[in-house]
């Protein structure tokens, strides 16, 4: 049995919806379990994130997807100060050769989610992981909300919420295409797991 880690931090309850919406599709793959991870203000002190527990699972994983929503064109503080703790996992290689993937969630269709994207592929590669893409192409033909990947974005998933509930966001058709990528990361993950080193 393989694990996929998703962790993530959500301010209003939008990126919480698209980890959901991940775990799902990683959890449809046979052969793998998933770890939902909630990164929260309290695990930090004096500007520092630390909750050992949570990171010993994540050293355990075979995958780890990471979440945050886009503020001011980066991820949150909480994620960033979850980031910075990373430093102690980089001078070991620690999670060297994982698989990775990320997704983000803002109120506009843009709202600078990509910088948030390129940071947490950044993030992965810095950590010698290997970032995998999203699984749907883009479907802008019809401009409808229900479309998978409505906004095209090519590096991670970037979903479109509000702090609105009465709005429905993010969309069927977001939260389908984050199911979507769980599915995809898993499904490479147990591929990854599976080659031979000296094939």
């Amino acid at each position: 049995m393989k694990t996929v880690a998703i962790v993530f931090h959500s301010g209003y309850g939008n990126t919480a919806k698209v980890a959901a919406a991940v775990a799902e599709g990683a959890h449809a793959v046979a052969g793998v379990t998933v770890r939902l991870l909630a990164l929260t203000p309290e695990q930090i002190t004096a500007g520092r994130w630390q909750d050992d527990a949570l990171m010993a699972e994540l050293s355990a994983a075979d995958a780890i997807i990471f979440g945050a929503p886009t503020y001011m064109g980066m991820v949150s503080g909480v994620f960033k100060c979850f980031a910075d703790a990373t430093a102690g996992i980089w001078f070991q290689m620690g999670w060297k050769d994982k698989i990775a993937g990320g997704f983000t969630s803002s109120a506009y269709t843009s709202g600078d989610k990509v910088m948030t994207l390129h940071y947490l592929a950044t993030l992965a590669a810095q950590l010698r992981m290997v970032w995998v893409g999203p699984a749907a192409p883009p479907s802008n033909l019809t401009g409808d909300e229900q479309d998978l990947d409505r906004n095209g974005y090519y590096i991670g998933i970037g979903a479109v919420g509000n702090v609105r509930e009465d709005l429905g966001l993010p969309s069927a058709g977001d939260l389908r295409t984050a199911a979507l990528y769980g599915q995809r990361i898993a499904e490479v993950t147990l591929r990854w797991q599976a080659a031979p080193l000296n094939a």
